[in-house]
């Protein structure tokens, strides 16, 4: 067994010495795979320690690996720090305001990681942020994703009390805006209905989805404040990134958003 790519292993993941033949061979399996999408001849024996290493690092090569481990006979332990660190590969902004580094990218299949998290209670905030913002660069993760896995990891997010209420919030409008307006109304309607969603979210996401814009002045003043957009201004380019970056909701979702405000009129309020 290699002893560059085993000791890459053991320092990162939990793993006992039954396993590492497992993740060795994941490893390689999941690197040959990316490799292949980049050169249709590539060969996995090909392959050295320090190339599997390196590649790893790759947010694209390791949600591969994740997805294999996930999948794979090995200890609770090591598949949620074989999660994590798919997280610990997805940038964030350091400061409030710092520029988004739009050529970033995300492991692929990032929501059934998600959900892994959240099924095992060992999802943070630190998690729900970088879910939120590698959402924001690239809708995409969540357009693309299993519609069922989708739906479960949004109703979870919202019900997680633990969570900050505005990431939990922006997380939501994302989620909806990334669904078919069909599947939006739907989910909308069952976080309006979930007893287990505090009523406060239920009234703030009301509150953010009613906008006749589709919500997007209210994700966008969020956005801003979170650090996810710079403040706005008068220019072009300011104008360019609102609209590249900032996402609406469907207009059905709307008009449920208006039906569920008057029906609980004395209850809501605006959104933090």
């Amino acid at each position: 067994m290699s002893d560059a790519l085993r000791a890459f292993l053991e320092d990162e993941f939990p793993v006992i010495t039954s396993e590492m033949r497992v993740l060795t061979l994941l490893a390689r399996d999941a690197v040959a795979e990316f490799h292949r999408g980049l050169d249709a001849e590539a060969r996995a024996s090909e392959l050295s320690d320090e190339d599997v290493i390196a590649r790893l690092q790759d947010p694209r090569a390791f949600g591969l690996f994740a997805r294999r481990v996930l999948d794979a006979r090995v200890s609770r332990e090591v598949k949620i720090g074989v999660a994590e660190r798919a997280f610990d590969l997805i940038p964030i902004p350091a400061t409030e305001h710092a520029a988004i580094r739009v050529e970033e990218r995300t492991p692929p299949g990032l929501l059934r990681i998600v959900r892994f998290l959240l099924e095992n209670e060992a999802f943070t905030v630190l998690h729900l942020l970088h879910l939120v913002y590698a959402a924001f660069l690239d809708p995409a993760l969540l357009r693309t994703a299993d519609r069922t896995t989708r739906t479960w990891v949004l109703m979870s997010i919202v019900a997680r009390e633990e969570l900050p209420e505005t990431s939990r919030l922006l997380a939501a409008f994302q989620f909806l805006a990334a669904m078919a307006p069909r599947d939006a109304g739907s989910a909308f309607d069952a976080i309006g209905k979930a007893r287990h969603v505090s009523p406060t979210v239920r009234a703030g996401l009301a509150v953010a989805a009613s906008g006749s814009d589709g919500g997007r002045s209210w994700f966008a003043a969020v956005a801003v404040q979170e650090g996810l957009l710079p403040p706005s201004g008068d220019s072009e380019a300011s104008r360019m990134e609102f609209e590249a970056r900032v996402p609406a909701l469907p207009e059905g979702v709307r008009s449920r958003a208006l039906r569920w405000l008057e029906r609980n009129a004395s209850k809501t309020r605006e959104p933090d």
